[in-house]
């Protein structure tokens, strides 16, 4: 059984592998997920050009 966080992730792992800046395709699409237990971060780090992306979600 998988969580939501888990599935948030995979969602950005296989969906969201381009990179805005350069353009390259990362299809290992390692995404880093870190919380302060009030705020989830997903963050990428492009393995081409090392833009970061990052998407926060606020926790109640």
């Amino acid at each position: 059984m998988t969580t939501v966080l888990e599935r948030i992730r995979r969602r950005y792992e296989t969906t969201d592998k381009k990179c805005p800046d350069c353009g390259y395709v990362d299809e290992e699409g390692n995404w880093e997920s870190r919380t302060d237990g009030r705020r989830l971060v997903y963050r990428h780090v492009c393995p081409s050009c090392d833009a970061t992306r990052e998407h926060t979600f606020n926790l109640k």
